[in-house]
């Protein structure tokens, strides 16, 4: 049996959701496509932590979330301009590693709407018509 981490969202933001690259093919039955509003963001975050370059991520709008790690992971991210906190500042639009038990705070945003959080590994919410993106 393959181990689990856990993501735990201590505080969401305006609009934290899951995307991959969409739900294609189901537009004649009356299904948006969804998907990264950023998909060059959402591409580049996943190849920077070894993901496929369709992996589920986080996309973060506007204001970010805050996220527990249950477990030390390699996340990265890219697209809109973050404070990210995690103890101490860190670079916008950088790879990391999150040690286990820490949080991730996304503090002001400096530029853009939306960042992309990808996790080594992915992040494993079960697909819906073939993707794991929210439609909201």
């Amino acid at each position: 049996m393959t181990a689990v981490s856990v993501m735990r969202v201590v505080a969401p933001g305006l609009s934290t959701t899951v995307q991959d690259r969409g739900r294609w093919g189901w537009q004649a039955s009356g299904v948006s496509v969804s998907g990264p509003m950023d998909p060059r963001a959402l591409r580049l975050s996943n190849v920077l932590v070894g993901n496929e370059d369709d992996a589920a991520a986080l996309e973060i709008t506007l204001t970010g979330p805050e996220i527990e790690f249950e477990d030390g992971r390699i996340v990265a991210v890219c697209g809109a301009q973050f404070d990210l906190l995690l103890g101490q500042r860190r670079p916008e639009s950088s790879v990391f590693l999150v040690p286990p038990g820490e949080r991730l705070k996304f503090g002001a945003r400096r530029r853009g709407a939306r960042a992309y959080l990808a996790v080594a590994g992915g992040v494993a919410v079960p697909p819906l018509l073939g993707s794991r993106s929210t439609h909201l």
